[in-house]
């Protein structure tokens, strides 16, 4: 009657490590939330650093409006890590930080002038000057140039607005997941983003790029405790 337990404890003994094995064999070597919160933070600092020198500082409202939004959500779903004690408020900034040059970077068209070449063909008189002979002051010289037209060459829109319009939208039809729209605005907003793209500095974009998102990666995963 006694090796009825004690065979049924050796066995459950026995799963229970063949269990933990195949946790340790499916576990990453090296899961994100691991590692010190310091290199997250360090990491996103540095793609921060990157960003302003590639996209500038963000001069729209709805940059900084959308940036907040996406960190809120982002919280919120649990994509990102809340990290403990005196490391959750200056990760949290960073992000924020981080997210508004990544906004500019997408919604940073600002005020266009699309008809600022159109300009009609004018010709001046050159005044003359102090030293000028009689003849100069009799037939006075011309110049010939261009000149704007008031109302139309100084007609101006703003870029960031239509491109926050068309990424709103693309976002509610990937939330109801109605894909044909949600494809087609996708693809409005980058047409109409492309002459701004070539404004940045994309050797520096691309690095804020690569550590952002390593940053970002970093911030992933199920929490960790960390012996300070």
């Amino acid at each position: 009657m006694t090796n009825g337990p004690t065979d049924l404890e050796q066995r459950v003994r026995e799963l229970e490590r063949r269990l933990d094995r195949i946790q340790r064999a499916q576990a990453p070597l090296l899961a994100p939330s691991s590692l010190h919160p310091a290199i997250a933070l360090g990491l996103i600092l540095i793609a921060s650093g990157f960003g302003y020198l590639g996209v500038g500082l963000p001069q729209h409202a709805y940059q900084f409006l959308l940036a907040g939004l996406i960190l809120l959500v982002a919280y919120h779903r649990g994509a990102l890590l809340l990290r403990e004690a005196y490391w959750r408020w200056p990760q949290i900034t960073a992000n924020y930080a981080f997210l508004c040059l990544l906004c500019k970077l997408l919604i940073g068209g600002g005020t266009k002038y699309p008809l600022e070449w159109l300009k009609v063909p004018t010709i001046k008189t050159v005044p003359p000057g102090d030293d000028a002979t009689w003849f100069n002051r009799a037939i006075p010289d011309f110049e010939f140039g261009w000149e704007a037209i008031a109302s139309v060459s100084d007609w101006s829109f703003d870029m960031t607005r239509i491109q926050v319009l068309l990424l709103i939208v693309t976002l509610l039809g990937a939330l109801v997941r109605f894909q044909p729209f949600a494809s087609l605005t996708a693809l409005i907003l980058l047409v109409i983003s492309i002459p701004t793209f070539f404004a940045f500095h994309w050797d520096w974009v691309i690095l804020f790029l690569i550590a952002g998102a390593a940053a970002l990666y970093l911030q992933t995963g199920t929490p960790a405790r960390h012996i300070d």
